[in-house]
């Protein structure tokens, strides 16, 4: 016998077949993207920042335990906007205006032609479609350009001044300001918020479904809020991260987000490895206990968190207008409603976080009278490190990583009319790029296979409308990149590799159904579970662009990676171009590994210990066919062109472990070998190559 939901579903999906939904049955579609926002922060999620009209659609609605995201906010809206991992849509790892063609069309830094936004696949069914704040997937695929009718916020750049009122545009270019709101009185959160209402109310009057993109840009840095709605939250934050953090975890057990004995408060996360001054001398180590830190340093760190918390209850009141609005014109109950983050909270840069626009370090420490200065009008400073492991309570670490703290997003999902109110959690597997699915699912709308004269690529993402309505999504496999940071959750399983960690980096595994918050490695005892899932990621970052091989221009040859820990090594390789450049070999990555390469014609050979690189260059170009001989021995490297006479320096020693990264010819497929941005693929081809590694005890 069918359940109530399945039922509900099949006359639903019958209906759309038969193309019978008018547009005033259809739902009306509002997604609201926090920025930066943490795991825990709102109060439906545990956290202590008042939050009562996000809590009020939660409480009506559903919400997921394990939606991710890509671990950062340009890769994670592209993610989102397509329905497609954010190589597949051309941003992999930010936007930029120099995109480098050797990295592939996965590192475009802008949206590709062939995918499809939210808008161009919900216009042609019939819905006016509009976009307030953040945009970032480059302002040269904007949203007017990617199919919005309206806009209103900003195209350039991740973050700004919430105070400064002349940055922010209307789009199209011919439209005036609705909203007027003086330079005195601006305040970005706020009046995005206000182009919500205003946009809804246009589509309103239009008498077609509508969509509602509402990007903000809170509570991402700089962090910045009138101070009188922040002051209410210092002496909470003043109690410092500790108890809070243990605070979280009960009321998170209180509201069955936490079930069962899987979840442990994981302790407070590393610092990652950076420049001393960036991590506010705290690299590579645990963040500080709160009791340890002075009080004029509490003082200044509490009033950060607490400018952080009203930047988000400033979210929140929006929120509350919205619905307020949707209610007293009767469209609520037919509004599906969408709540998420775009990725896990920022740790940049340190505990202290910093003060100041370079973000190269400062951390201003405001004492006094000065304190009430943070987050006013020209400020520009984040909260630090240790308040982030606070919003991503009980995970480790933060954005830019894909271990939960850095890929797990609270989501809610409200929409009365179509999934009733069932509050309840929704305990699958998810990520962003099921959002456009869901709401093609939802609106009668059809992907398209061709738009603007080009082949569309395929979703990758699945409707989430069978989970809201009480059906158990099918178990698949998700892949996660981010700039050395990599993941693949295969059912309760997901294997993960860290960056910028004090120790060994390695693929780590974890059994989430057990473990959620990954505290417990079973990489050692279980190492083919490793072995084929990091496999199975290989293939993954193949197909979807992460690893990208220029076929037209470098021919590269299959081979073995050999076992060069603690072993003596001798390369020898044979390459054809005219103007040799790029990467003719190289073997492990961005901590250990070495490569041959060549630097405008000059032949290199790189070394890599523990992330630092020893590099023998030779002095003249070459050209044609070019043979290369390089050795690595306990005290020398050495490297010789066509037999000729050998260039050496002293080593820094052997490579001491066996690299996570493959050996590559032709390019780097993965994170640098050498000193140089990999790809860098060859410009020529490799026609032979022999590896020989020996172990010392041999040579004597």
């Amino acid at each position: 016998m069918m359940s109530l939901a399945q039922v509900t579903r099949l006359i639903l999906f019958v209906l759309l077949q038969a193309g019978s939904l008018s547009y005033a049955e259809r739902p009306n579609i509002v997604v609201i993207l926090a920025d930066d926002l943490g795991y825990s922060d709102l109060g439906c999620y545990g956290g202590e920042i008042s939050t009562p009209n996000i809590d009020a659609l939660a409480n009506a609605g559903v919400r997921m335990t394990q939606v991710y995201n890509s671990a950062r906010c340009c890769p994670s809206r592209a993610s989102l906007m397509t329905g497609l991992y954010p190589t597949q849509a051309g941003i992999g790892d930010f936007t930029t205006s120099q995109p480098s063609p050797d990295r592939g069309p996965g590192y475009q830094g802008r949206l590709r032609d062939d995918c499809a936004t939210i808008a161009e696949v919900l216009k042609p069914a019939g819905y006016n479609c509009y976009y307030v704040g953040k945009w970032h997937m480059h302002h040269e695929t904007g949203p007017i350009k990617r199919g919005f009718d309206e806009f209103y916020g900003y195209t350039f750049d991740h973050s700004h001044d919430q105070y400064d009122a002349e940055y922010y545009e209307r789009l199209p270019a011919d439209r005036v300001k609705e909203i007027d709101a003086s330079a005195d009185d601006f305040y970005a959160t706020d009046v995005f918020n206000d182009y919500a209402i205003e946009f809804i109310k246009q589509g309103q009057k239009s008498e077609k479904p509508w969509l509602l993109f509402l990007g903000h840009s809170s509570p991402h840095f700089p962090v910045q809020a009138p101070a009188e709605r922040a002051d209410k939250y210092d002496e909470v934050y003043r109690r410092g991260w500790d108890i809070l953090r243990e605070e979280r975890f009960e009321r998170m057990q209180k509201l069955g987000l936490v079930d069962g004995d899987h979840w442990k408060l994981s302790p407070r996360s590393i610092v990652p490895v950076d420049k001393s001054a960036i991590a506010n001398g705290f690299s590579g180590e645990p963040n500080p206990a709160w009791d340890s830190l002075e009080e004029d340093r509490q003082l200044d760190l509490a009033r950060r968190m607490a400018i952080f918390a009203a930047m988000v209850e400033g979210v929140d009141n929006g929120v509350g207008q919205l619905v307020s609005h949707l209610k007293s014109t009767g469209d609520l109950d037919n509004t599906l409603i969408l709540f998420l983050s775009d990725n896990g909270a920022c740790y940049e840069w340190g505990p202290f976080g910093f003060d100041g626009q370079s973000r190269r370090g400062e951390t201003t420490l405001r004492t006094g009278d000065k304190i009430r200065e943070i987050g006013q009008r020209g400020t520009h400073q984040s909260y630090g490190s240790v308040w982030a492991n606070l919003g991503n309570t009980p995970f480790r670490l933060y954005k830019h990583f894909t271990h939960e703290g850095g890929i797990s997003t609270p989501f809610i999902a409200h929409w009365p009319k179509g999934i009733g109110k069932p509050n309840k959690w929704v305990r699958d597997p998810a990520h962003l790029m099921d959002i456009l699915p869901t709401l093609i699912d939802a609106a009668e709308a059809t992907y398209p296979q061709e738009l603007k004269g080009n082949r569309i690529t395929p979703l990758e993402g699945k409707s989430l409308l069978p989970a809201f309505m009480g059906e158990s999504l099918p178990d698949r496999t998700i892949g996660f990149d981010h700039q050395a940071a990599h993941a693949i959750r295969q059912g309760d399983w997901k294997a993960v590799y860290a960056k910028r960690m004090p120790h060994e980096l390695k693929w780590e595994l974890y059994n989430l159904a057990e473990d959620r918050c990954e505290m417990n490695d079973l990489a050692e005892k279980d190492p083919e579970r490793v072995k084929k899932m990091t496999a199975d990621w290989d293939a993954w970052a193949r197909r979807v662009g992460v690893i990208w091989k220029p076929q037209d221009n470098v021919r590269s040859l299959k081979t073995d990676s050999p076992q060069i820990a603690n072993r003596m090594l001798r390369l020898e390789q044979t390459v054809e171009s005219q103007s040799p450049n790029g990467v003719a070999l190289a073997h492990g990555g961005n901590q250990h590994g070495y490569a041959l390469h060549f630097i405008n014609g000059k032949p290199a050979f790189d070394i890599r210990i523990n992330g630092k690189v020893k590099r023998l260059l030779a002095e003249d170009p070459v050209s044609g066919t070019i043979t290369l001989t390089a050795t690595l021995s306990t005290d020398t490297m050495t490297l010789s062109v066509d037999g000729g006479d050998s260039i050496s320096q002293p080593s820094h020693g052997l490579i001491p472990v066996q690299p996570i990264d493959d050996l590559s010819i032709g390019l780097d497929e993965r994170t640098s070998a050498g000193d140089y941005k990999s790809p860098n693929p060859f410009n020529g081809v490799v026609l032979r190559h022999a590896l020989h590694a020996t172990n010392p005890e041999q040579q004597r």
